[in-house]
């Protein structure tokens, strides 16, 4: 079966990984580091998740501000709701309203067309609002660097996982690259500035990063959220538990 973000076993591994791995939580201190927000600010936060993003937001906004949390998915956003009670919580970002800051954090390339959402993006900040968002450097055609261990690029866990299979998955284009990224924002209007993050990606949290089911939907879709944590097991037992990898990060500041 295919799993996708709308399913409570993706909600229930998105949330375990986020608790015991640093990865989207050093992915959303540099965002919301880079967004300038302060006291008294409108916050829109677009694939929101469940919330990790606008914790992070709300501690910089001290009390003085709002945050509205855009979420798509059912599932996700349920449990961001019981996570942030007090946020407003929304399946589709308003069609009318002004915030000063707009956060997309690990979730941009899931709105695609980019110009349609970079669009609606400038339309609903205020003049002198930033969009604020970030994207693995990996995802935009940039390799990752070597790290440490017998398996410095982290490329055993896959191996083992997807020998014998062929992979199911429907034609996805990649995210543009950093230029064309830049080249669609200035188009619409804003005045983006780049910057960049790494952080040491382990090969444990690479196991369970995948064991969040929708990773996992094109090689393993014939298994079921448990099934597949198992057989992510079996092949990580092969693997050298020390290595780790780089992992960069590009993001974007775009004023208006």
């Amino acid at each position: 079966m295919r799993y996708g973000w709308d399913h409570p076993e993706t909600v229930r591994y998105y949330e375990l990984f986020s608790e015991h791995h640093i990865r989207y939580r050093h992915a959303n201190e540099a965002l919301v580091a880079r967004a300038e927000l302060a006291p008294g600010q409108r916050i829109l936060d677009i694939g929101a998740g469940t919330g990790r993003t606008a914790e992070l937001a709300l501690r910089a906004l001290e009390g003085d501000g709002a945050v509205v949390c855009v979420e798509p998915s059912a599932a996700m956003r349920a449990e961001g709701r019981t996570r942030l009670p007090h946020l407003h919580w929304r399946a589709e970002p308003p069609e009318r309203d002004f915030f000063d800051r707009v956060l997309c954090g690990a979730a941009v390339w899931q709105f695609a067309p980019l110009e349609a959402t970079f669009a609606r993006v400038f339309d609903l900040l205020k003049d002198g609002g930033a969009f604020c968002f970030n994207i693995p450097s990996l995802y935009l055609g940039e390799p990752d660097e070597p790290g440490g261990g017998e398996d410095p690029m982290l490329q055993d866990l896959l191996a083992r996982l997807a020998k014998g299979r062929t992979p199911n998955a429907s034609a996805t284009p990649p995210p543009p690259d950093a230029h064309a990224i830049e080249g669609m924002l200035r188009e619409m209007g804003f005045r983006p500035g780049r910057w960049r993050m790494r952080m040491e990606l382990t090969q444990t949290a690479l196991r369970d990063w995948l064991r969040i089911p929708v990773i996992t939907d094109a090689l393993l879709q014939d298994f079921s959220a448990a099934q597949r944590s198992a057989q992510i097991d079996e092949a990580f037992a092969g693997c050298d538990p020390a290595s780790w990898r780089w992992e960069a990060w590009t993001g974007w500041t775009a004023w208006k």
